[in-house]
C-alpha cells in the first residue's frame, strides 16, 4: 500500500513524508500548549497523516519607491491555499480509487503542519520558526492529508541552525531574541486586527504585508530560488500603490486581490498597514487621504486610532 500511495503522490509533488497519528498526539500533547492545535478529536478516523510541500521563489520584485508597499514573497500573485488545494484534490481522488478515506487540507486544519512536518523528518524547525526543508529552505508552503491507514515514515537525518543566530539579530522587533515571540512578529502583526503603536509602526517602511526578513538573511536558503508553479511568479500587483490603496472600496479592494493570500484578512488590514508606510516614507502630503479614510473606516476603532497616531507623526516632522 506504502508503494502505491507514494506513487500518487509523486505525481504531483516531490517532497512528503509520513507520520503516524497516534506519533504526532504524543509529541504535541507533550508540549503542554493550549491552542488552536490542542484539540485531537478530528484525528480519530485516521492513521497516518501524510506532510507534503510545495515550493514558491525566493526572488523579489524591485520595490517601486515612496508612495507604494510592497507583499511579502509568499503573497505574489495567486493564493498558495487555492493552488496547493487543487493539488490536495487531485491526490485524495486518487487515494479514494484505492479505498482510502483521506482528508486534505492547507493551512487551516487543527494539524500543526510546520511541528507534523518535523516529527516526520521532511525538515527541522529553525530559529526563525520556519520549517526548513532541504530542498527548499523555508520557501515552501506545507499542507497535511490523513489517512487511515498506517504507513510507515521515510527517516531522513535533520539538520539544525547550530550556532547561527543571523535571523535573531535581524529581526528589527526582536521577534526571536527569548525563542519566539508571536506578538512581536512583523508578519503576524500585519494581520492583526489590533491598533499599532508608535513603534510598531516603525516596523513597517517598504513591505506592506508580511516580513521576509529572517528568510532573507537564512543561510540555509543559500541561492536557492525555484520557480516551479506560474501561480507563484510576479503578476503586477505586489507593489501596491498606497494614495490609491486608501480610496478603495472593499469591493474595488477585492476584485484586484480577491485570489491573494494578503486578502483573507480584508481591506482594512492593509489599509492600516498602509498607514504605516506614510509614515516612515515621511508623505506628509497624504494627510487628507488619511483623514477622508478616517471617515470612510469612522466604525474602525483600532484603524483610527493607529491613524491619529500616523497623523501625529507627519504633523511633527
Amino acid at each position: 500500500m506504502k508503494q502505491q500511495i507514494e506513487a500518487i503522490l509523486q505525481e504531483y509533488v516531490e517532497v512528503y513524508n509520513f507520520i503516524s497519528v497516534s506519533e504526532y498526539k504524543n509529541h504535541r500533547s507533550a508540549l503542554d500548549k493550549s491552542d488552536g492545535f490542542s484539540d485531537y478529536h478530528y484525528l480519530e478516523a485516521y492513521k497516518t497523516i501524510i506532510t507534503l510541500a510545495i515550493p514558491y521563489p525566493s526572488k523579489l520584485v524591485k520595490w517601486s519607491g515612496k508612495g507604494y508597499g510592497i507583499l511579502s514573497r509568499y503573497s505574489y500573485n495567486v493564493d498558495y491555499h487555492l493552488v496547493f488545494q487543487r493539488i490536495l484534490d487531485q491526490i485524495t481522488t486518487k487515494l479514494s480509487e484505492l479505498n482510502i478515506q483521506s482528508k486534505a487540507s492547507v493551512d487551516i486544519s487543527g494539524v500543526d503542519e510546520r511541528f507534523a512536518g518535523y516529527l516526520s523528518t521532511m525538515g527541522f524547525l529553525g530559529k526563525n520558526q520556519y520549517l526548513i526543508i532541504p530542498q527548499y529552505g523555508t520557501y515552501s508552503f506545507l499542507a497535511t492529508i490523513l489517512i487511515d491507514q498506517d504507513i510507515t515514515s521515510n527517516i531522513q537525518p535533520l539538520d539544525d541552525c547550530g550556532t547561527c543566530r543571523k535571523c535573531i539579530d535581524a529581526c528589527p522587533s526582536g521577534a526571536l531574541d527569548n525563542g519566539f515571540e508571536q506578538d512581536k512578529c512583523i508578519s503576524h502583526l500585519s494581520q492583526e486586527k489590533i491598533p499599532f503603536s508608535d513603534e510598531e509602526i516603525s516596523y513597517f517602511k517598504t513591505m506592506i504585508y508580511g516580513c521576509d526578513i529572517c528568510q532573507r538573511v537564512c543561510p540555509k536558503n543559500g541561492a536557492l530560488d525555484i520557480h516551479k508553479y506560474p501561480e507563484f511568479e510576479p503578476s503586477g500587483i505586489e507593489n501596491i500603490n498606497l494614495k490609491e490603496l486608501l480610496s478603495m472600496s472593499n469591493r474595488e479592494y477585492m476584485k484586484v486581490y480577491q485570489n491573494n493570500a494578503s486578502s483573507w484578512r480584508g481591506a482594512s488590514i492593509i489599509k492600516r498597514n498602509a498607514l504605516c508606510l506614510i509614515a516612515n516614507q515621511r508623505l506628509i502630503s497624504y494627510l487628507p487621504d488619511i483623514r477622508k479614510s478616517m471617515v470612510i473606516l469612522e466604525d474602525n476603532l483600532w484603524y483610527n486610532e493607529t491613524a491619529k497616531r500616523v497623523i501625529a507623526i507627519l504633523e511633527g516632522l
